[in-house]
C-alpha cells in the first residue's frame, strides 16, 4: 500500500562498503507522501487483479524511465524507444507494438 524505494544515501553507503543487495529492505511510505510526489518521479506497475499495483521512485531523475505495458519491465526511455523503432516490439516480452496508421484523406 505504499511506495517502495531505497534511500539513495543508504544505497551509496552499501555500495562503498561493498555490501551486496541481498540485505536490501525496501522503504514503505504512506499514501500522503506518495500523493505529494511529482508523477515524473514515480513509476507505477499495474498488475492484473488480484495483485496490487507497485510504485517505484526514480532515484536518478535525470534518467527518464518507461514501462512496457505488457510485461511491466522498466527500461531507460531511450533504449525502449530504439527497440520499438527497430524491432517494433518490447525487448523483453517481444510483444508487438501496433502503430496507428495516419488517417487517409478522402476527397
Amino acid at each position: 500500500r505504499g511506495l517502495l524505494l531505497m534511500n539513495l544515501k543508504q544505497w551509496y553507503q552499501r555500495r562503498v562498503r561493498g555490501d551486496t543487495m541481498s540485505s536490501y529492505q525496501p522503504i514503505e511510505i504512506g499514501r500522503d507522501i506518495l500523493r505529494r510526489m511529482h508523477r515524473s518521479q514515480v513509476t507505477v506497475l499495474q498488475w492484473p487483479s488480484p495483485l496490487r499495483y507497485q510504485f517505484f521512485k526514480n532515484l536518478m531523475p535525470d534518467i527518464i524511465l518507461e514501462t512496457c505495458t505488457s510485461c511491466n519491465r522498466i527500461f531507460y526511455a531511450d533504449d525502449l524507444e530504439l527497440q520499438l523503432l527497430q524491432k517494433k516490439a518490447c525487448p523483453f516480452c517481444r510483444k508487438k507494438v501496433h502503430q496507428e496508421e495516419p488517417p487517409t484523406q478522402t476527397d
